[in-house]
């Protein structure tokens, strides 16, 4: 085991404005494969500054330069909110061919963002993934993949999205196609969002967990561990609508360390620790990133659940960010027949706005205040915060 300390200035973006610097700290690993460290090195760097920079509810992308597995060159780009200052390797730890690193991230706030956000979470409910070929999942006997992959997707979500967090439902799988869930007059992921409490459904199908063909050398006397492959697809519905708003499509691949006959459990951490595993964490992590961009401008809409007078219950709680003395605006929902007969979701804006007064970690108690549609209002009618605490 060797430990090394150093500093590793990342390229930043220079400013002449004024900002607040914020400090964020985070650990990658990678494994280190045929003993180049230097790779290992770099993979690691990577997975940290992106946990960094989704902890931040920011996406910083890096990029690294490689030329015959030496790091030669190493940028970060930010994507979204915020700008980057120095990104330093506090330590190195190399343990069971495991390179470990932790960064200390410098985050600088600008003065205006693209979006105006209300720093709130959005729900997102996560069923089983779902797996195309079922045969693939011969090799390590792996049954329990689609499973694991949700569980360790929903961990990811709650841990580092800066735009969501998951209700995860474990056992329960959508097998129909995603395209098939979002034809018109299907309602299932409507029904499973409101069922649910969830601002959104996200469903996630693993297309490939193929292996190739190990691969000989010295005249078959060493055997390299084959390389087997992960391609995920994620589509996110609206739960209101019902609509697909972001699918996208993921890949990666990597060494299959385990005796061809041996049967590995996805749920145990000796899986999600080898090569095979930690690839398909950094690509879980990769994907979020995306779902975090796709959800960035978009407003987090709650639902009235119940009412009683003037008091309203909603579907926003303390762990969607909602705090007491936060105001919201309410929008009046309608469903209008389209040329099909089938219902469109819409929605009219009143001046009505409601004030929170009590919270609990998934929902919300508000009073109906100012003028407006008093009246009208009724259960599954929208609320989308405007204003900010008044504590």
């Amino acid at each position: 085991m060797g430990l090394i300390k150093s500093a590793l200035v990342f390229s930043a973006l220079l400013v002449s404005i004024q900002a607040q610097a914020d400090w964020v700290t985070a650990q990658g690993e990678a494994v280190i494969v045929n003993g180049n460290i230097t790779k290992a090195r770099a993979e690691a760097i990577e997975q940290a500054v992106s946990y960094a920079s989704l902890q931040a509810g920011v996406s910083i992308e890096s990029s690294q330069h490689m030329v015959d597995g030496h790091l030669i060159d190493t940028s970060t780009q930010l994507m979204q909110q915020l700008m980057t200052g120095p990104v330093q390797l506090i330590s190195e730890q190399i343990e069971n061919n495991r390179l470990r690193v932790q960064l200390r991230v410098e985050l600088m706030e600008a003065p205006q963002s693209q979006c105006q956000s209300t720093h709130l979470k959005a729900a997102i409910l996560l069923p089983e993934a779902a797996v195309s070929h079922r045969s693939q999942l011969a090799q390590g006997q792996i049954n329990s993949l689609g499973a694991a992959v949700s569980q360790q997707l929903a961990r990811r979500l709650d841990s580092t999205s800066g735009a969501a967090f998951a209700n995860l439902r474990p056992g329960a799988r959508l097998d129909l196609d995603a395209r098939q869930l979002a034809a018109p007059g299907y309602r299932l992921p409507g029904y499973l969002a409101m069922a649910s409490d969830s601002q959104y459904v996200l469903v996630p199908q693993i297309t490939d967990v193929s292996t190739e063909p190990a691969q000989s050398s010295y005249f078959g006397l060493i055997t390299d561990a084959p390389e087997r492959q992960f391609a995920l697809t994620l589509t996110l519905f609206q739960g209101i609508s019902g609509e697909i708003i972001w699918r996208d499509e993921f890949n990666t691949s990597a060494p299959w360390e385990f005796e061809r006959t041996e049967q590995v459990s996805p749920a145990h951490d000796r899986f999600w620790r080898s090569a095979y595993g930690m690839a398909v964490d950094k690509l879980l992590v990769q994907a979020i990133k995306e779902l975090d961009k796709a959800l960035l401008c978009r407003p987090v809409l709650g639902q009235i659940v119940a009412r009683q007078g003037q008091t309203l219950i909603l579907n926003l709680g303390r762990r969607h960010g909602i705090k007491v003395g936060d105001e919201l605006a309410v929008v009046l929902a309608k469903h209008i027949p389209d040329r099909l007969n089938e219902t469109r979701a819409t929605g009219n804006n009143t001046k009505t706005t409601i004030s929170i007064t009590q919270i609990t970690e998934d929902s919300a108690r508000a009073e109906l205040s100012g003028l407006g549609s008093v009246d009208n209002i009724q259960v599954s009618d929208i609320a989308i915060k405007t204003g900010q605490n008044k504590n």
